[in-house]
Parts: structure tokens; sequence; C-alpha cells
């Protein structure tokens, strides 16, 4: 159910930025990694270098991430998240804590205790 309404909400805040569920994944990628090649996030999901090169485009086209050449192969691209990329993904964690604490509210006192305390220390652990 927590699941279920959290991604019913986090696909509305999508839609609402015109993105595909591959490029916010691949924006996550990029959160986590900081920088990767597009060849790199191709393999992570999945898909072929043509789509993640398209995929990459339209993300550099929103200015979600930049592109630059990287000094060691001239013929590849490093990819990382700009900060308006990162204003979005911090966005969609605020969405999704919402969804969360208001779902837990409508559980068993002691489950939603629990779940509100794994929240609270899961956003500590945030730099």
């Amino acid at each position: 159910m927590m699941f279920s309404r959290v991604i019913e909400r986090l696909a509305v805040v999508v839609s609402q930025e015109d993105l595909s569920f591959s490029q916010v994944a691949a924006l996550h990628i990029l959160d986590q990694a900081q920088s990767q090649t597009i060849q790199e996030i191709s393999t992570r999901l999945n898909l072929s270098l043509s789509a993640t090169s398209r995929l990459i485009d339209d993300l550099v086209k929103k200015d979600l991430i930049d592109r630059i050449e990287d000094q060691d192969n001239r013929r590849s691209k490093i990819i990382s998240l700009t900060k308006t990329g990162q204003i979005f993904l911090d966005k969609l964690s605020v969405e999704r804590v919402k969804m969360i604490q208001a779902t837990a509210q409508g559980l068993p006192q002691k489950l939603s205790t629990k779940v509100m305390s794994a929240l609270s220390l899961t956003q500590r652990k945030k730099p």
C-alpha cells in the first residue's frame, strides 16, 4: 500500500517535468555515483547506447545533467548532475517522505511509530 501511494505521487511529479522512468533512474544513478559515462548508464539501465544517448540529450536540454568530454578518452563523455538536477531529485525525495508519512499515519499505532522512527533515521543520514 505504501509503495503504491509513493509511486502514484512520484508519477505525478515526474510527469509534470515530462520525464520518463528511465530518465529518473539515470538521475538517481548520477546522484549515487557523482558521474558516469553514457556506456555505464546504458549498462546499468539495460538500454542500447543510442537510446541512452537520446535520454541523455533530453536531460541536458532540461538542464538536469551536464555532459563533458572525458580528458582520458575524447570520444567518451562524462555525465553528471547539474544543480537543477539535484534540486529535482531533492524535490522527489521530499515528496516520497511526505507520502510515507501520510501513509504511516493510517497504520496501526505501533507500526506507524516504527515507520516514522526509521524515516527520521534515514533523514538524519542525508548530508
